[in-house]
């Protein structure tokens, strides 16, 4: 017999693996934003501390003296920085909420997956599980990207080594009409990275929910592997 209740976020009516993912998420958000404010208020206290301290003619200028203070990690650096952070973390909270859901799924079903200890599903088991046997699309377009953000933001530290890692993560220079050699990242787009996990892992948690708690049942097995 099916649970007359459906899906639904604002009373709770979701998977345990969407409860702590949306924990994660909100964490993850304001790391970002409260980081990013903090950092921009004392990086602009400083410089304008410095700027207002008496110098002698001969003597450093204010950003030699701002980089000496700031160990020579500016603004833009640190914040860089955050932002691969926050992007390398969401991808990772992307990936547990699935691994956790699915599973909750296979086990009202009796049947769990099949992984040595310590491990977890390949991300192509994953897919493939949610593809076929949920009917939803987790490896959509703009998942693709996140995942190939954090790949290059991961193994090559945010260098872009092809012309599709170009088109994809940088931007054309307004100076001199280059393409970025780095990843260009931004509070604004790395939170457009959230929010396409987080899109995902919606769509997927009413499908997940129905399959685990719901009373609805798979229409064929999985294996167990």
């Amino acid at each position: 017999m099916s649970d007359d209740r459906a899906w639904n976020e604002s009373l709770g009516v979701v998977t345990r693996a969407f409860d702590r993912w949306r924990l994660a998420d909100s964490d993850i958000r304001k790391f970002l934003t409260l980081t990013t404010r903090w950092m921009d208020e004392r990086y602009n206290d400083l410089w304008d501390e410095i700027g207002a301290r008496p110098g002698a003619v001969d003597g450093p200028d204010q950003s030699d003296v701002f980089t000496r203070e700031v160990d020579g990690l500016w603004p833009d650096d640190y914040h860089w920085m955050l932002q691969v952070a926050v992007i390398k973390d969401a991808v990772t909270a992307f990936e547990v909420y699935l691994e956790k859901a699915t599973s909750e799924v296979r086990e009202r079903h009796g049947i769990a997956w099949k992984v040595k200890p310590g491990h977890t599903p390949r991300w192509d088991e994953l897919v493939k599980f949610t593809s076929g046997y949920l009917g939803v699309t987790v490896d959509s377009d703009p998942v693709r990207r996140v995942r190939a953000l954090r790949h290059t933001l991961t193994h090559m530290r945010g260098e872009l080594r092809t012309q599709e890692q170009r088109d994809q993560f940088g931007i054309e220079d307004d100076d001199f009409g280059f393409p970025s050699k780095w990843a260009v990242l931004t509070t604004e787009s790395a939170i457009d990275c959230l929010d396409d996990l987080a899109a995902v892992v919606r769509t997927v948690d009413a499908v997940a929910w129905r399959f685990s708690y719901g009373g609805a049942r798979l229409p064929r097995l999985p294996r167990s592997a």
